[in-house]
């Protein structure tokens, strides 16, 4: 064994201690501070009376010792490592906060075991448990940080046996009657807080298409997936939250369906960003079909809300970047008959969130290239739409216009005006943005969306 392997497993074994004593020094704590309380509630939905005990699923859930020793093992590099004991410590003493402010003991009684071995364990669980530390449920919170780190380490059969495992180690605690289905809901919102808080940048790159060589860049091209990632974690918390209140709603059934409806919005949309699935709503005409208007109409309202406020504050609401090129944001009907748009144009539709107007759908020359908002853009796509708008607008007829635009009108027509003019212009790009800047006062550049041009520039050079 070579000096750094040495080296690396020396610091993922003082994380395995390190994780031991914080856990045991205050899971101890505060379950001895419960024990000692004349009197501790329980949080119980109804429906939770219907939860069978099953035995031997206290298989999976005593594993999570295994696992918590094993896990730091699987970090390969220090910062994977680093960002491991930082969500745990995270989750850890969040959990024991608010064991401390809102103490809650399990209320089943659990039945009689037979099996010889099942009873073993049952039997040690009751000695080192305690039917205190309730909400979150760090037996949950820990399964997650396990699957975050795990989940990249494995393919094919073996991740789908260990997803599956790992599920059961949090389903296990509903079904060994340790704890109740409050525990779970605020784990898992709790461990995404973590994942928003403590950003893992190596696990960034496995979760990434490699086709484009984006990530060979000598730039730093981890913001850009560390930002997808981030837009995924921020909707799955949404969605939790929204499934936590659905379940708060349990006697009034609108609500409830309303709140689980978002719910689950925001977790297919969370899953989308996770893939960079852009087309995840239209298909190649930009229309989407009617069971996904119905499925994401919470989400699609919230763009519409948005789009109705925010693109308020682009005046003139397209802007003439170039001549016969006009950028923004999606316009109504009325809006584009005002400005003399409403013939002869050649569409660059870059929203994935709304249809597009039909004034502008059924133009012969429209082009739908959806792009997830505050998402990264693949540069290998980003190609393709460069190419795309500049034979347009060079082949353009003596009468028509050519219109880009996405939702809100700030960043993503934004980038590509500024791509297609320092093409067509052959300006350096930093000009190029301060020209756009000059007209568009608004316009919205984060550090992941400069550093694309960049690439992409030095790409096309």
């Amino acid at each position: 064994m070579d000096e750094k392997r040495l080296n690396k497993l020396g610091g993922q074994l003082l994380v395995v201690i390190y994780c031991l004593l914080l856990f045991q020094l205050t899971y101890s704590y505060t379950a001895a501070y419960a024990s000692s309380l004349a009197a501790v509630p329980s949080f119980v939905f109804d429906f939770e009376q219907h939860i069978p005990f099953i035995p031997w699923m206290i298989l999976p859930y005593m594993s999570s010792g295994l696992f918590f020793c094993l896990v730091p093992f699987y970090c390969r590099q220090k910062g994977e490592l680093l960002c491991y004991a930082k969500r745990f410590t995270f989750v850890t003493l969040i959990a024991v906060l608010c064991f401390l402010l809102f103490p809650l003991r399990f209320s089943f009684d659990r039945p009689q075991v037979e099996n010889l071995l099942f009873t073993n364990f049952f039997s040690f669980l009751e000695k080192y448990d305690s039917p205190f530390n309730q909400a979150p449920s760090l037996h949950v919170a820990y399964a997650c940080l396990f699957w975050s780190v795990l989940r990249w380490k494995f393919n094919g059969w073996k991740k789908i046996i260990l997803g599956i495992w790992l599920l059961m180690m949090g389903l296990g605690t509903l079904t060994v009657y340790q704890h109740h289905v409050i525990d779970l809901l605020t784990a898992c919102l709790l461990v995404q807080v973590s994942f928003i808080l403590f950003p893992n940048a190596i696990e960034q790159q496995h979760n990434s298409p490699q086709k484009s060589g984006f990530y060979t860049q000598k730039l730093d091209s981890r913001l850009p997936a560390i930002r997808n990632q981030q837009v995924t974690n921020s909707y799955y918390l949404i969605g939790w939250l929204f499934m936590l209140l659905a379940l708060l709603c349990e006697g009034y059934l609108l609500l409830l369906i309303a709140f689980a409806w978002v719910a689950f919005d925001c977790f297919a949309v969370g899953y989308n960003y996770l893939c960079g699935n852009t087309g995840f709503l239209k298909d190649n005409r930009g229309r989407i079909p009617l069971i996904k208007k119905v499925f994401y109409a919470p989400y699609q309202l919230a763009y519409w809300l948005m789009w109705r406020f925010f693109r308020k504050r682009n005046n003139p609401p397209l802007m003439e970047l170039l001549p016969r090129c006009y950028v923004g944001p999606r316009l109504d009907a009325s809006e584009l008959i005002a400005l003399g748009l409403d013939r002869n144009l050649v569409v660059f539709d870059l929203a994935a969130e709304l249809e597009d107007v039909k004034l502008l759908g059924t133009m012969e020359k429209y082009y739908s290239f959806p792009l997830l908002d505050i998402a990264k853009v693949d540069v290998e796509d980003a190609h393709l739409i460069i190419d795309a708008m500049l034979s347009a607008y060079r082949n353009l007829d003596e009468h028509e216009n050519m219109v880009i635009h996405c939702t809100m009108g700030y960043s993503r027509s934004m980038i590509f005006a500024i791509l297609i003019m320092q093409e067509l212009l052959s300006l350096d790009l930093n000009k190029a943005i301060d020209r756009v800047k000059s007209i568009n006062r608004h316009m919205v550049l984060r550090a992941h969306a400069i550093q694309l041009m960049k690439i992409i520039v030095a790409g096309r050079s």
